[in-house]
């Protein structure tokens, strides 16, 4: 008896819904023309800027003043539209992928440093529009040096993303009995019609993005002037989404390069003036350039 009325009651309901009609399905695709991001140099990371002796353990403090990157935004890189497509709308395959070259006026940066036997190990916390970090190994001997680093600059960057959205809405035949398999597949359901709108699509968000890279640095000590490189390379690696689940975009970004040169002055052990330039360039078009002042003060014991 109790399976004859739980029999009973499925046909009934299967026999309501097949006389039912489904209720409209709606699905929206963003098809992007385009993606703006926010570019800059990575920070600076270098030696001592002076012979130390073995066995010195060092505080510096570095503050500098840069002019603005003399830039316009990039020429833009394609990227592939990844977002399945959707019946009925055209498809872009590609979109551009464009980087708003830019700088904060004022970097400061705090360092600890220790030269061993043969071996000067650097680390540097610092703030260039948001905290950045760094680790430099290297040789420091009377005349030169010369190492390398790795670094991580936090950035909560701005994404500017165009293109246009598609919002297609199905409405399902009304009367008569649905297809059995229209209750587990709306595909199955018979389809009386289909619209379809679009609306330009503009938003930015701020994404958190770190800045992962790694460089040279070198200098070359003439008494008390010294003449600094570094040099480095980074790749933007976004850490968080959109608040709109629409948007999809490649998270394969250029490679930037960062170049300084710089003259400075030991005016002592532990005040330092310098003058140099900043190159950002990558794998996108242009090569933009920036100057900047900088003073180092450091304790040497």
């Amino acid at each position: 008896m109790k399976r004859f009325l739980l029999f009973s009651a499925l046909v009934f309901l299967t026999s309501c819904a097949m006389t039912e009609t489904p209720a409209p399905k709606t699905e929206r695709q963003l098809l992007l023309d385009s993606v703006t991001m926010d570019v800059g140099p990575a920070p600076e990371f270098r030696g001592a800027g002076m012979h130390l002796a073995e066995g010195s353990f060092a505080l510096e403090g570095h503050a500098s003043y840069r002019k603005d990157l003399d830039a316009s935004p990039a020429k833009g890189v394609k990227r592939q539209n990844h977002q399945k497509k959707m019946a009925g709308v055209p498809y872009n395959k590609e979109y551009r992928l464009i980087y708003d070259l830019g700088n904060s006026p004022v970097e400061g940066a705090a360092s600890v440093m220790y030269k061993g036997k043969g071996v000067l190990a650097k680390f540097t916390a610092g703030l260039d529009g948001l905290p950045f970090l760094g680790v430099a190994l290297g040789v420091n001997t009377e005349h030169f040096e010369v190492g390398g680093f790795v670094f991580d600059h936090f950035w909560d960057r701005t994404f500017r993303f165009k293109g246009t959205m598609y919002e297609q809405t199905t409405y399902y035949a009304q009367g008569g009995s649905q297809p059995v398999s229209c209750l587990w597949n709306e595909d199955n359901c018979r389809v009386d019609t289909v619209t379809l709108k679009s609306d330009d699509y503009d938003a930015e968000y701020y994404l958190m993005t770190h800045n992962l890279g790694a460089g040279l640095f070198a200098s070359y000590f003439i008494e008390n002037v010294v003449l600094e490189y570094s040099g480095s390379f980074y790749y933007p690696k976004v850490t968080e989404d959109p608040e709109d689940e629409d948007v999809k975009f490649t998270r394969d970004f250029p490679l930037v390069t960062t170049q300084r040169f710089s003259v400075g002055y030991n005016a002592t052990q532990n005040v330092t003036a310098r003058f140099g330039a900043t190159h950002v360039a990558g794998n996108f078009d242009g090569t933009y350039w920036a100057l900047f002042a900088d003073v180092i003060v450091r304790l040497v014991f």
